[in-house]
């Protein structure tokens, strides 16, 4: 049995997974984001056809008024796939204007779908022929742009139309590929490859084979549905066929005992049909019954088409006890053949009329019409199985075609990349060469600083050495002479003030020469001997970070007070804190240079007048520099202190 219901099913699950919007939107969302507003929103399930394809069309509008080409495209596309559902006979102009914009904006998703709608389209008008031209087609632009999910979809429709030949070799050929390309993406989509396999293998007499896949198509079903009482129908079809009866009648008053069945006219008189064709085989009067209650429910809704089968099964059941009625319902079953152009069932009837009536006069009629026909369809089955072995051919031989010239465009990618791989080399050596040139430099440089630092040292030394020797002995000198020289006399009062300024002037001078503060490369050197300075047999003092920190980044303001803080912080060490230990932390947070003081002394009272002027004195500082700094000192815990400022 063929599940047409399932072709919308796979369709729909093809284009898009609607959703519930509600209806509302943010008008004021970027063009991208309303335009999918639109979209999404036309898809409301209370809104009408006609509403729908408005809000549609705002997003169109828009879209086209933003010149955004796949948001155009998407809203040509839905508004195409509402047409199909809706209005089939309007569908094909929005179709083909979906495929004339695709092309002419070289959208591959988007020319691949409208190929896909047309075969759809003409799927449903049962022109196979070019139903599969276009299935195809979509196929060649989806294997370019490996949408292995489409392919799978398209690969099942053109299945389906091998099966409507009886082309059941290429069926299931291009089934099973779609399970290959599916690689269990898609439940529904691979339920639906193994039902065809398993109406392959049923019209090929390969039971075994088709139970198989029937009961594989089961397990991905959901339970309960109509998809899986579909599916039971099947299988109930095979087991009768094969002359399991038994097994066939459980599975079909599983069907007819759920609800949902009802909810399903076809599948609902399908399985009543099935149900009443093995009760019959198995000489059960109830048999009829059941096949004329399909009967009622098929003419009640008009379904002619499927009426046939009940027509012709029912002639069956009196082929023997009643052949008046038996050619009756024949003869009706061919009126109907006939006007839906149903050639196998037309064939079936033919050949079911010859034998009931050997005596007539219709049966030369019946005779001629039966070989006619036979000969007819076997020609048009063949006809078709040599065209769309030659399409299928065509499509091979394209696929083949676009992958030479992938193979070409990757051999083209490889020596674009060989060059950029020597590009990339020249550029490493180079590099290397600039790095070990600035090694070089690095290394003169920080020659350069060491012998800085040595010329430092040499000047302090220089500096002790001239206290010593010159200073030293003349305070020396002074203060004897002042103990031993009658200071009333106005001439020794003279000469020791001479004395003295000659002392003060030397020492200013001393003083001036080391009160200047580098801010250069040797700031860092200047400041570790300010705070060697500080530290002595009782005191250590501990830096982390120090020759890391971003001292470049500092202008010489920063660094002449940042100095002068720290030197601050010692002075209040040594005068106050009693401590043998100080640590200082320099580091960076994010744009901030933050700097950490602790001690292990005593800690301080902020109120003490000493330790506010000095605590005032370093927050002036810091403030000049947009800087902030913090205190936490508690009595005998030792001071900390942080201070944070821009880099």
């Amino acid at each position: 049995m063929k599940l047409h219901y399932f072709i919308l099913l796979l369709f729909v699950m093809l284009c898009f997974s609607c959703r519930k919007h509600t209806l509302s939107f943010d008008q004021n969302k970027l063009p991208y984001q309303a335009i999918d507003s639109f979209y999404n929103l036309s898809f409301s399930e209370n809104l009408s056809i006609t509403d729908q394809v408005k809000i549609i069309d705002q997003g169109i509008n828009l879209a086209k008024k933003r010149e955004i080409d796949t948001l155009y495209l998407k809203g040509l596309s839905y508004k195409a796939y509402l047409y199909a559902g809706a209005f089939s006979d309007s569908a094909d102009y929005y179709i083909n204007q979906l495929l004339l914009n695709s092309k002419k904006k070289n959208n591959k998703k988007y020319l691949a779908y409208s190929y896909s709608l047309k075969g759809n389209s003409f799927y449903n008008q049962t022109f196979y022929d070019s139903a599969y031209y276009y299935f195809k087609n979509a196929n060649v632009v989806y294997y370019d742009i490996k949408d292995s999910l489409s392919l799978a979809y398209n690969q099942i429709m053109m299945a389906r139309i091998h099966q409507f030949y009886n082309d059941y070799n290429a069926s299931e050929e291009l089934a099973t590929q779609s399970i290959d390309y599916l690689q269990a993406k898609d439940i529904s989509y691979l339920m639906e490859a193994y039902n065809i396999l398993g109406n392959v293998y049923l019209n090929t007499q390969k039971y075994d084979q088709a139970y198989i896949y029937y009961h594989q198509s089961l397990k991905l079903t959901e339970k309960p549905s109509v998809a899986e009482l579909s599916l039971k129908n099947n299988l109930a079809s095979l087991l009768i066929v094969s002359g399991e009866y038994e097994k066939g009648i459980t599975e079909l008053h599983y069907v007819l005992k759920s609800n949902l069945v009802n909810t399903d006219i076809t599948l609902q008189s399908t399985a009543l049909l099935n149900l009443g064709y093995a009760l019959f085989k198995q000489n059960s009067n109830e048999g009829l019954e059941q096949m004329l209650a399909s009967l009622k429910i098929r003419e009640d809704a008009n379904m002619e088409l499927s009426s046939i089968e009940n027509y012709i099964k029912v002639a069956e059941y009196y082929q023997l006890k009643d052949k008046v009625v038996a050619t009756n319902y024949l003869k009706q079953a061919l009126v109907l053949a006939t006007k839906h152009r149903s050639i196998d069932n037309k064939i079936l009837a033919l050949k079911r009329l010859i034998p009931l009536t050997k005596n007539n006069a219709a049966t030369l009629n019946y005779s001629e019409e039966y070989i006619r026909l036979n000969d007819s369809i076997t020609t048009v089955r063949n006809q078709a199985k040599n065209q769309f072995a030659k399409i299928r051919f065509d499509y091979s031989k394209e696929l083949e075609q676009n992958q030479l010239l992938k193979s070409k465009e990757i051999e083209n990618q490889l020596m674009i990349q060989k060059q950029k791989n020597t590009h990339f080399v020249l550029c490493s050596i180079i590099a290397f060469v600039t790095i070990f040139f600035y090694f070089i430099y690095y290394y003169i440089r920080n020659k350069h600083k060491k012998e800085k630092i040595e010329e430092n040292y040499n000047t302090e030394q220089r500096i002790a050495t001239r206290i010593h020797d010159e200073l030293a002995n003349d305070v020396y000198h002074t203060i004897s002479y002042a103990e031993n020289t009658d200071l009333s006399q106005e001439q020794n009062k003279v000469k020791l003030l001479d004395h003295l300024d000659d002392v003060y002037q030397r020492t200013r001078n001393i003083s001036k020469e080391n009160s200047f503060i580098p801010t250069g490369t040797e700031y860092v050197s200047y400041l570790k001997n300010m705070l060697l300075e500080f530290q002595d047999t009782k005191v250590k003092i501990i830096t982390a970070g120090i020759d890391d920190f971003y001292w470049d980044s500092l202008n010489k303001i920063k660094k002449v007070v940042l100095y002068r803080i720290i030197q601050e912080l010692l002075v209040n060490m040594k005068k106050h804190s009693q401590a043998d230990l100080v640590v200082i932390k320099f580091s960076k947070t994010n744009k901030y240079g933050v700097i950490q003081y602790s001690d292990n002394g005593v800690g301080f009272d902020k109120n003490d007048k000493k330790i506010k002027n000095g605590l005032q004195n370093v927050e002036t500082r810091i403030k000049t520099i947009n800087g902030t700094i913090t205190f936490d000192s508690k009595v005998k815990k030792g001071v900390k202190a942080v201070l944070r400022f821009p880099l």
